[in-house]
């Protein structure tokens, strides 16, 4: 072997040698995008900057929030969905992952491909709220002015299921209103408070602290069991006798093609980080009840509320855009 070939060789059997420790290099190695497809400040915002800080925490690496809203939520998606695959950019999905499918035409991905479930993390009630300046007294009395001058309502985007909740609860009552889509929950609520919109189906973990300080009067919420942390506000069924059971969900995708085992390494992180004091505590206070589970399990669930909003959306007489 003479020179050249013997350097070769080596050369050889060095990359060779390193390439196995590069592969092995321990996930997460630098920081992690969490995108969060609506406004800050709102109920899907506040979960995914809990459970981001006890990520942080638990992992040794930045987990750092990203708001990318618009298009009822389907900006932020798309943006995850064409992301690398390599679990540095995630995405907290809710409600309107599911109603997407048939409130929109052409999606620019497909809902139960484009990504890797990885966990479900909370689910919590709507609050139907008006100002607490408005002349809105109850849900009953609310439906009473709808029906006598037609009264407004927001919501986070056309489609999102506080959106669908109130065309349901409508239908329900013979009553019709005008939708005010707004591209997340803060400026949503800040015209109800101001008074610029008559009524909001709010997520409990957004609406909730403003309920309790008494700026927001909370008419009803949406499950079919009252709210653990409003548990003096009676349900929609409870007042109109009628079923209505309708939750608010939070969970954690990747791009599709992200390894499966940093799916489940973050899977589980994702568990772990719900069980802490200070995540629960985060969460619980506004609202929001802690949920966790497996890749498999939250693909499951994803299909199912497709299916269960897919019939709402068709009992409402809604045509996709």
């Amino acid at each position: 072997m003479d020179r050249r070939e013997l350097v070769t060789a080596m050369a050889g059997a060095c990359l060779a040698g390193a390439l196995p420790a590069f592969a092995a290099t321990p996930y997460p190695s630098r920081q992690v995008r969490v995108v969060v497809p609506f406004t800050a400040g709102g109920g899907t915002d506040v979960v995914a900057r809990a459970i981001a800080a006890g990520m942080s925490e638990s992992m040794g690496q930045t987990f750092y929030v990203d708001n990318r809203p618009g298009a009822s939520t389907v900006i932020g998606s798309e943006f995850v969905a064409k992301s690398p695959p390599d679990g540095y950019t995630l995405l907290v999905a809710s409600v309107p992952h599911a109603t997407n499918p048939s409130m929109m035409k052409n999606l620019p991905f497909d809902t139960l491909k484009a990504f890797a479930p990885v966990s479900l993390a909370v689910q919590s009630p709507f609050i139907m709220v008006a100002s607490s300046t408005s002349g809105i007294q109850s849900m009953d009395e609310a439906l009473a002015q709808a029906k006598a001058k037609r009264l407004s309502f927001a919501s986070t985007g056309s489609g999102t299921a506080d959106h669908l909740s109130m065309e349901l609860l409508a239908l329900q009552s013979n009553v019709a209103m005008t939708h005010v889509p707004y591209k997340g929950t803060g400026p949503a609520l800040a015209d109800v408070l101001g008074g610029h919109v008559d009524l909001m189906f709010a997520n409990v973990v957004a609406a909730g602290p403003l309920v309790k300080s008494g700026k927001l009067r909370a008419l009803a919420t949406s499950t079919a069991k009252r709210s653990a942390s409003l548990p003096d506000v009676r349900t929609v069924s409870e007042i109109s006798g009628k079923p209505f059971d309708v939750s608010a969900w939070a969970g954690v995708l990747a791009p599709a093609g992200t390894d499966p085992a940093v799916v489940e390494r973050l899977s589980a992180e994702i568990r772990k980080a719900l069980q802490t004091s200070a995540t629960r505590e985060a969460l619980v206070v506004n609202g929001a009840d802690p949920v966790g589970g497996t890749p498999a399990q939250f693909q499951a669930f994803i299909a199912r509320e497709m299916q269960t909003w897919r019939g709402i959306i068709a009992k409402a007489g809604i045509t996709p855009g």
